[in-house]
Formats: C-alpha cells, structure tokens, sequence
C-alpha cells in the first residue's frame, strides 16, 4: 500500500472518512491524496452577481484542503505524507484520472444513511465503485477505525478463483493482520452440502496461509442476511465483489436501514475482478 485517495467535500461524513484513511495511510506509511472537486456556482438571479474565477475558486478550496491537512496531523501524527488537490469537474472523472497517474492502491470515501446527503454521496460512491478499477472502502459516518480482526467477503462460493480480486483480498488481510469469514446467503428451502456448494481444494489454493471459516447463513434477503451476519460475528469490515453481486449499487443507493448494505458501523470494502 503505497498511496491512498481521499475524496472529500468537508463534510462531517467525509472528515470521519478521512479519519479512517489517515490511519490506514500511518498503519502502511502510505501517502494520503486529499481531492475536493469543485464546481462553479449557478446563480438564477435578475441581478447582476459578480462571480468567482476560477483561479479564486481553487485558491479558496486550497485553503480549506491546508486547514483540514492540519486537522488531520495533529488528530493523527505529523508523519503522514498528505498530498492536497483541488480541481474543478466532477468526481468520479477526477478519481479515475488521479487514480491513473498516481497509481492510487486504494480509494476511502464517506457515506451517510440521512437525506439528500445520502443520495449525493451515495451516488458518487456507488459511480467510484462502479465504474474506476481500484479498491474501494466506504465509510459509514459513524465508523471509527479501530484494530481489524474480522474480516467478512460476501460472495459466491462458486465464483471463487485466482483472480487478481483475491489476491487484493490477500494483500488486505495480511495488511491488517485479520481473520477471514467467507459467506454465502442462501434461501432457507436450499440445503447446501459441502462438497457440491463450493470446492474446498479451491479455497484453500486461493487463501492459502490465510486464517478462515465458511458459513452458509439462511434468509430470503440476502441484504438482510449480510446485515445478520455482520451482527452475529463482529465483523469489523466487509468485502464485497461488484460484478458478483448486481444488487450492490440498488442497495448503496437505500435511505431505509433495513436495506443498507452495511450496518452503519462497519466500512465496505469494494473490490473489482
């Protein structure tokens, strides 16, 4: 883990976002990109307004990237490389060139479960995780980073392979030195049986040397079933693989709850083939 980009539009969400990048980046000494993408304000007015270049638009949101990077060193250490950026467009155009040039290993991005914030956030969440190929943690905005020792992928067991994504599920595993749970939802009426649900020489080449355990919970949901899961085994953080799961961007996208992705404690780890 070489460099970590952090969207934000100083939010309160975002800030708890970028608290919990700032110490991943201290935990791999990893450089932190702080990137605020700024539009120009439209005014609908009959009267004259005199409006801000875009040199004082940038200008100002350098100033507010300064004040937040002090927020950040003194919360976290001084010894965290941060790198500001400024630029006017739209976010996920802005992500997926940063993410090229800078060769960013992981993008962090807050989330909140409340209001038009959700739907704002929630869509550019859902867009990075989408559409830019490069690991994606969303942060509910209340989570707090403590130790990672849980570690739940959602997926199926059948799609399981020695695919670059789970080679980047290694590579966090080992990075916080965590458990690994790997489930899969099932309806109640299915009766898996473990030799014809998954293949057991196949997990075990692709996690070799990596601590873990199966479960096959039960529900008709399979969100509620993930929302179960991570309640009954402490789960600390959750993998997911998008192309695996066509429900993932509906469910990023819910105001209701019960049919959030993530419980509101626990950061989504988004990982693409």
């Amino acid at each position: 883990m070489k460099t970590i980009l952090m969207p934000t539009d100083f939010s309160k969400t975002a800030n708890n976002a970028a608290d919990y990048a700032a110490e991943i980046a201290k935990l791999t000494n990893a450089k932190l990109i702080l990137l605020h993408v700024f539009h120009v304000p439209m005014v609908a007015s009959d009267i004259p307004v005199v409006m801000p270049s875009i040199e004082e638009l940038e200008r100002d949101c350098m100033k507010q990237l300064t004040a937040f990077e002090k927020i950040l060193h003194a919360k976290h250490g001084k010894n965290i490389l941060i790198e500001k950026k400024a630029v006017l467009g739209f976010v996920i155009d802005e992500v997926r060139d940063i993410v090229s040039s800078k060769k960013v290993d992981l993008i962090v991005m807050g989330i909140t479960g409340q209001g038009m914030l959700s739907e704002l956030i929630g869509t550019n969440a859902t867009g990075v995780v989408k559409n830019i190929d490069c690991p994606t943690l969303v942060v509910p905005h209340n989570a707090k980073f403590n130790k990672v020792h849980n570690i739940a992928l959602a997926c199926d067991y059948e799609s399981i392979s020695d695919s670059p994504a789970y080679k980047k599920i290694k590579m966090f595993l080992e990075m916080f030195k965590a458990n690994l749970m790997i489930f899969n939802v099932v309806e109640p009426s299915a009766k898996p049986i473990f030799e014809t649900a998954f293949s057991e020489s196949r997990i075990k080449n692709v996690f070799e040397d990596i601590k873990y355990s199966v479960y096959f919970p039960e529900n008709d949901d399979p969100v509620a079933g993930i929302n179960d899961f991570v309640d009954k085994h402490n789960v600390d953080m959750l993998i997911m693989i998008p192309q695996k799961h066509n429900f993932l961007a509906h469910m990023f996208q819910q105001t209701n709850t019960k049919k959030v992705a993530f419980h509101t404690h626990v950061p989504l780890l988004a990982i693409h083939e």
